[in-house]
């Protein structure tokens, strides 16, 4: 399964990497995104993601298959939810045992 950890702003990724600028860019070869700082850095770009806004996040990605590196992504798109159940806070009761 991949996974995303260490996901920061895309303001605060800039600042602790010491960026200027990042650019979104296509490979003439294979038509794929990806974005390049004035540092080196290179990130993968996320497919929902069109224009540098500072409302993305950018997280550490790790395929299931492939090399690990930076993702940039609309903030909270890293996972789809398929299910969800929520409760209601109740106070415990001192008598049940599990």
């Amino acid at each position: 399964m991949a996974t995303f950890t260490k996901t920061v702003t895309i303001n605060t990724f800039a600042s602790k990497q010491g960026l200027t600028k990042i650019d979104i860019l296509k490979n003439p070869k294979t038509g794929k995104r990806f974005a390049s700082t004035d540092t080196g850095v290179t990130l993968r770009v996320a497919d929902n993601v069109v224009n540098l806004t500072d409302d993305l996040s950018v997280s550490w990605f790790s395929p299931e298959d492939g090399d690990a590196s930076w993702m940039l992504h609309k903030t909270g798109q890293g996972a789809e939810v398929l299910s969800s159940l929520s409760f209601s806070p109740v106070a415990k009761s001192l008598d049940v045992e599990f």
